[in-house]
């Protein structure tokens, strides 16, 4: 760096008459410039130590030395989380102009101190924040740099306070509720927190955030809830009642925030418990494979009245999606069912087994149909992977804590795409 330093000398006093030597009379005068010399050259080194080696862009000036200028912000502005944000990410609107183009925004979160720089795209720009720490204050400043490295002045986008913490709302009926039931002369679990898929999910959207910004996790699902029970309310199987679900989502999810909403409804807006209980009888006296697989077909394709009930499931679906797509700003998916052919009432006792593979899969293939239909884009379809693992005796056709723990990966995986 090359510093140019003028030094202009001060008028010097008239000599006193009684001063013998010129030496002395001028040593004063000259001590004084080197005085001054060494404070600017100071200063000036102080200043260039100062500035980290990432912020050592070319300098902001009207016109720089090889005749290009530097971009300029006019203007920034800050979006509250979107649906279609990542967790703790942002929109970022900014306008900056430059003669050779914009190449890259960068930002950073000052609270006591200057944040670090951190990069954003041009197209879309975002911010992150994982740098900072929930419900605390800070100020968020912008620069365009052009292709060249050359950087704007700091713009101030934001100050003020951090969003609270995301939450993970899981909704729907028993699957989602964590229901468990050992025996059958016991009373059932209509909600269980810990055995919930919900807790697994919450656990892997924590395992990729700052601890600072670990999610709440919150399960408003209930044992027996369907379609409509998620829009108008009902009571659960244990006898208790319960708002709407639809109206609770609503008031739990903070638009400043983010929010994960999953579903899982739809199969008790029609009577497959009836049908499964039937079918359960009918082939613990059946004597044959084949007399297995008639029951089933009789029970599914006559029974169960998933036919008179899809146009219902169908608008139902469709009317919860428009509610929470249009009055929260929450990821929104819902979940299918699982095929529970294979699974184990009691140990050696499988009372729907391989040979009703065939019935069982085009069920669900039907039911999941019904309600994909009426399902809007706001809405991420899960389906779920794997061989779900059951509970035995009462809580049969429940998943148990490892069946949980597949349906809560099935969902993190649809939140990573």
């Amino acid at each position: 760096m090359l510093c140019m330093v003028t030094v202009l000398p001060r008028p010097e006093a008239p000599a006193a008459p009684f001063s013998s030597s010129t030496r002395s009379g001028r040593y004063v005068p000259i001590m004084r410039k080197w005085v001054r010399l060494s404070i600017v050259l100071g200063v000036g080194m102080a200043l260039v130590t100062a500035v980290p080696g990432s912020a050592r862009t070319r300098p902001s000036v009207s016109m720089l030395p090889d005749g290009d200028t530097p971009p300029i912000v006019t203007s920034a502005r800050l979006l509250d989380p979107q649906r279609h944000n990542a967790l703790l990410q942002a929109d970022l609107e900014v306008e900056a102009t430059d003669n050779d183009g914009v190449a890259r925004y960068e930002y950073r979160w000052n609270s006591a101190t200057y944040g670090s720089i951190q990069a954003a795209g041009v197209d879309a720009p975002t911010v992150d924040y994982s740098g900072t720490t929930p419900e605390s204050r800070y100020a968020l400043e912008v620069r365009a740099v052009d292709v060249h490295a050359n950087a704007s002045e700091w713009f101030p986008v934001w100050s003020g306070v951090t969003p609270s913490v995301p939450k993970v709302i899981v909704a729907g009926d028993s699957i989602a509720s964590g229901y468990s039931r050992k025996w059958f002369t016991a009373d059932a679990t209509c909600r269980d927190n810990r055995l919930s898929y919900g807790t697994g999910v919450a656990a892997g959207v924590a395992a990729g955030v700052p601890s600072a910004w670990t999610p709440e996790y919150v399960n408003i699902a209930w044992a027996g809830a369907g379609i409509n029970s998620m829009l108008n309310g009902g009571s659960d199987s244990c006898g208790v009642s319960h708002e709407a679900q639809v109206t609770q989502i609503q008031g739990l999810v903070d638009e400043s925030s983010w929010s994960i909403v999953t579903i899982t409804a739809g199969i008790n807006s029609t009577n497959w418990t009836d049908v499964i209980v039937e079918l359960t009888k009918d082939t613990a006296i059946s004597l044959t494979d084949n007399g297995d697989k008639k029951a089933c077909d009789l029970a599914l394709h006559t029974s169960w009245n998933i036919d008179e009930r899809t146009p219902s499931i169908k608008e139902g679906a469709r009317k919860i999606a428009n509610l929470l797509a249009s009055t929260t700003n929450a990821s929104l998916l819902w979940t299918g069912y699982y095929d529970i052919t294979g699974t184990e009432l009691a140990p050696l006792w499988v009372p729907i087994g391989d040979e009703c593979s065939d019935e069982m899969s085009e069920a669900m293939g039907v039911l999941h149909l019904a309600l994909r239909a009426g399902l809007t884009s706001d809405v991420t379809w899960v389906d779920i992977d794997g061989d779900i693992t059951t509970q035995s005796w009462a809580g049969w056709p429940h998943p148990n804590a490892a069946g949980h723990t597949l349906i809560a990966n099935s969902v993190l995986e649809a939140l990573r795409q």
